[in-house]
């Protein structure tokens, strides 16, 4: 998209809702599995500056340069230990945050329909603000659940695995990092975000028409 002050006052916000809720609903899991530890420190809230790592926020800012916005948030503590179950606690745990960033898109789109066929006009910015936080949830939640360590979907499948595959896998952790920065060179993460995305589109369009889609997506577009 390019730089853009209109995009930038809406990618912001939009990812910082984002984030906050995926960290929310991994603290909400672990307390339900038991864990006192996101309470304690303070991790079950609502309020983003909670969930705010300050690395990942300047990342942003950073990124939002660029055209499009990308961060972090700070990564909920948790203590396995206290889960009633420790296996299903640690998959449960994992894949709330990215099922509270497909929660959100779901919201946001339901919103958008009502608005759509309310005929009633947010304006340029408050559509942008909406396309830009449903894409930015879908893109969040594909991107937390690729199975590679340290990501969400790498700790279900650290659990998925025997017993004595566990070590092996969670020492690929350390190569993680790298390893997404590989994926991201040769272009492979945005082929594989672009593959869900368009997914995503078709079945807004299945579900509420394809006039609906190009009228939600509209301010991307222009």
């Amino acid at each position: 998209m390019g730089f853009n002050i209109m995009y930038m006052a809406a990618a912001f916000p939009a990812i910082v809702i984002a984030l906050a809720l995926h960290e929310y609903g991994h603290a909400a899991m672990a307390t339900k599995m038991g864990d006192p530890t996101p309470k304690l420190q303070g991790r079950l809230t609502l309020n983003p500056i909670a969930h705010m790592d300050p690395m990942g926020t300047i990342f942003i800012f950073i990124t939002m340069l660029m055209g499009f916005g990308f961060g972090w948030g700070k990564p909920v503590q948790t203590n396995p230990s206290y889960y009633r179950d420790y296996k299903m606690g640690r998959i449960l745990v994992a894949i709330a945050g990215p099922a509270m960033n497909l929660c959100q898109a779901m919201l946001a789109v339901a919103v958008g329909y009502l608005l759509y066929k309310g005929n009633i006009n947010l304006g340029t910015f408050g559509q942008l603000f909406l396309a830009v936080f449903i894409i930015i949830n879908i893109v969040l939640m594909v991107f937390n659940l690729l199975p590679l360590p340290p990501l969400d979907g790498g700790h279900v499948m650290e659990m998925m695995l025997p017993w004595n595959q566990r070590d092996k896998f969670r020492r690929l952790g350390q190569y993680g990092i790298l390893i997404l920065l590989a994926l991201m060179w040769f272009g492979l993460l945005s082929i594989i975000i672009g593959f869900f995305l368009n997914i995503t589109f078709a079945v807004i369009g299945l579900g509420f028409g394809d006039d609906f889609v190009a009228w939600l997506f509209s301010p991307m577009l222009g």
